[in-house]
């Protein structure tokens, strides 16, 4: 599976396999990770990976939209449904 902004990432050191979504925009960026054990499959977690990706990039098309505001309203929104750093 393709998708832009959506990477496949395996941590042997930590057993950790999933979807990692980044995106960047004027000097800020967005970093979440989608574990398949987390959403229960490779596909579920790059589903819900995708539908994070998609509702950013609409907020970030509005006119006047701020990426550090898009950013953190969206870890908010993402809070507790998921670990946001990069695993160790």
């Amino acid at each position: 599976m393709r998708a832009k902004n959506i990477s496949r990432y395996t941590y042997k050191k930590t057993a950790f396999q999933g979807w990692r979504l980044a995106i960047s925009r004027k000097g800020h960026t967005f970093v979440k990770y989608f574990g398949d054990k987390q959403f229960e499959g490779y596909r579920s977690a790059f589903r819900a990976a995708l539908e994070v990706r998609d509702a950013i990039l609409y907020e970030l098309k509005q006119p006047g939209a701020d990426p550090a505001v898009v950013f953190r309203a969206a870890r908010e929104w993402l809070h507790g449904t998921g670990n946001d750093e990069q695993p160790e």
